[in-house]
């Protein structure tokens, strides 16, 4: 199998001077990429399709970083100071820049098929991320909704690989990608500061609204909440010690789907995709 180098790779289409001076970037979606280049690389290629291994988990990275870069902009923000409204432009035009990059790497490649198989995919994405948007507002939106959402989003994107995997294995692929999807939203739950929102509200915001009086839940959809109040709320619903329960749930299933897969090598290399996982849903002080 070939070694996996492509986070490092990643940076010199996705650094870029401006960029990092005036506003931040998402993480390069290192785990899921990580994934696909397992499958990829599991036997040897047609001397023809040999870059794919490298060339498509590459290209799924810097989509995702493209889509993830243009849900940071804050579409809410009307007058802001002049660097802030800089950062916002900035996140517009670096989405843009990392979607020119995937285009040029596949164009230089041949791979016409796959430049609009790919497009294909965020016109899908996009579609679930307006429904998101409009399933948010209900009354009636769970936590474990948000989670299962989210986990498709994440997802999305790299199941039409799922032809170019290895028939074999391409059923564990796909239930894999799953799992790590999921451990993937909820550690980010985990460690997301207590009041802080992402784009889509968070796990603690729809776990607390299920409980609260109505009278507080305008409150928690302005902002307008202490820290002190979601520490009670944590304490409360024992939200994190959901959150790491269904994380440590997922493991295990990673780990028991591993064990029957067969695959020593491939096991070897994706258990080690879970350490960082394992070390957030251990953590009792979170």
């Amino acid at each position: 199998m070939k070694p996996y180098r492509l986070l490092e790779t990643s940076r010199k289409y996705t650094e870029y001077d401006m960029i990092q001076k005036h506003t931040g970037v998402p993480e390069f979606p290192d785990t899921r990429v990580h994934l696909l280049h397992a499958f990829l690389n599991m036997k040897d290629q047609d001397d023809t399709v040999s870059h794919r291994g490298e060339l498509f988990p590459l290209v799924a990275g810097i989509v995702q970083m493209a889509m993830d870069t243009h849900d940071m902009i804050d579409t809410l923000a009307v007058h802001q100071e002049e660097e802030a409204m800089r950062a916002r432009q900035l996140n517009v035009l670096a989405g843009d820049f990392f979607s020119s990059r995937f285009y040029e790497l596949l164009s230089k490649a041949g791979e016409i098929e796959m430049i609009s198989l790919l497009s294909a995919a965020i016109c899908e994405t996009n579609r679930l991320k307006m429904n998101l948007y409009h399933n948010v507002q209900s009354e009636q939106f769970t936590a474990e909704q948000y989670v299962e959402s989210l986990t498709q989003l994440k997802m999305e994107l790299f199941i039409l690989f799922t032809p170019y995997i290895p028939t074999e294995v391409a059923e564990l692929w796909q239930a894999l990608l799953v799992d790590f999807s999921r451990a993937e939203i909820l550690a980010n739950e985990l460690t997301r500061a207590h009041g802080e929102q992402g784009p889509f509200g968070s796990y603690a915001l729809y776990k607390v609204l299920a409980h609260v009086q109505e009278q507080n839940k305008e409150n928690l959809m302005s902002d307008a909440v202490t820290t002190d109040h979601w520490n009670k709320w944590n304490q409360t619903y024992q939200i994190n010690e959901h959150l790491r329960s269904e994380l440590n749930a997922v493991l295990t299933d990673i780990k028991q789907r591993l064990a029957q897969a067969g695959y020593a090598e491939l096991q070897t290399e994706i258990v080690q995709l879970t350490e960082a996982y394992q070390d957030i849903a251990s953590t009792k002080n979170r």
